[in-house]
C-alpha cells in the first residue's frame, strides 16, 4: 500500500490524474477501470486538460466502468453513462466502441451481470482501476455484507448510500434502490488500484478500511492485500491516520 498525501482537492486530482497519465503513456492500449461520483470529477477534468494540450492520447484506451444504477436509461441525467460522457468521454478521443458501462436499463440482472463479466475478461482484465470510497466503505456499489461478492452482481443499495445520493436527484424517492456493480474479484485482479478520497467526512472510513480488519462489512478493507494499491487523499481525509 502506498499513501500519497495532498494539500487539497485540486492537488489530489492532479496527482491521481498523473498516475493515470503515466499508465496510458507506458501502455497506450491500457484498460482503465473508471469510477463515478463527486471525488473523481477533478481527476477527469485534469486529464481532459492534458488531452487538449496534446499530453495524452486515449485513441487506443479501453474503459470499463464500475457500476450503473438499475432502471435508469442512459439518457437520464443521473445515470453513470451520462455522467461519464459529460465529464470525460465527450472531451477526449476515446473510441465509443471501447467504452463499457453496465446497461442499467436492462432489467434482466443475470444477463447484464454475466455479459459484463465476459466483457472484462474479453478485454484482458484491468490495468488500472480508479476508485472512490463510500462513507460505509463501499467500493463501486459493493456494499457492506457478510461475504465479498466476487462477480458483477445486482445489489440493493444501503440506506446510507441512498441518503448520500439524494443530493443528485430532485427528491429521495427518485434515487434508485438497486445497481449493477463490478465484483470484488475484477477489482482485485486489476494490476493497479488507485483510490481518491478527500474531506474530513472520509477520515474515519479511510482509517477503518485501510488499518482495521479485512472484512466484507467494510468492502474497501480488501484493498489492504492488493499488491499495487495507491491511495491519493488530502490531509483532511488522512487526518485519522499516521501517514508516516
Amino acid at each position: 500500500m502506498k499513501i500519497i498525501s495532498t494539500d487539497n482537492y485540486d492537488d489530489m486530482s492532479k496527482k491521481a490524474a498523473n498516475i493515470i497519465l503515466s499508465q496510458v503513456i507506458m501502455k497506450p492500449n491500457a484498460v482503465l477501470g473508471l469510477a463515478t461520483g463527486g471525488t473523481p470529477v477533478g481527476t477527469y477534468k485534469q486529464l481532459v486538460e492534458w488531452y487538449k494540450k496534446g499530453d495524452i492520447d486515449f485513441s487506443e484506451v479501453t474503459t470499463v466502468n464500475l457500476d450503473e444504477y438499475r432502471g435508469l436509461p442512459r439518457e437520464h441525467k443521473q445515470s453513470y453513462w451520462y455522467f461519464m460522457h459529460i465529464n470525460f468521454f465527450n472531451h477526449v478521443n476515446i473510441k465509443k466502441s471501447n467504452i463499457h458501462i453496465p446497461d442499467g436499463f436492462d432489467m434482466d440482472a443475470q444477463k447484464v451481470c454475466k455479459e459484463y463479466d465476459n466483457i472484462i475478461q474479453s478485454v484482458g482484465g484491468i490495468d488500472l482501476q480508479l476508485l472512490g470510497i463510500g462513507n460505509d466503505g463501499h467500493i463501486g456499489f459493493n456494499e457492506p455484507a457478510t461475504v465479498f461478492e466476487t462477480n458483477t452482481h445486482c445489489t440493493d443499495l444501503t440506506n446510507s448510500t441512498i441518503e448520500a445520493n439524494k443530493r443528485f436527484f430532485e427528491n429521495g424517492e427518485e434515487v434508485p434502490r438497486q445497481a449493477y456493480t463490478m465484483g470484488i474479484k475484477a477489482i482485485m485482479q486489476a494490476k493497479k488500484v488507485l483510490m481518491v478520497a478527500n474531506g474530513e467526512s472520509k477520515a474515519d472510513i479511510i482509517n477503518k478500511a485501510l488499518f482495521g480488519p479485512v472484512t466484507p462489512e467494510v468492502p474497501a478493507s480488501i484493498l489492504q492485500i492488493h499488491p499495487d494499491f495507491i491511495l491519493v487523499a488530502d490531509k483532511a481525509a488522512l487526518s485519522k491516520i499516521n501517514v508516516n
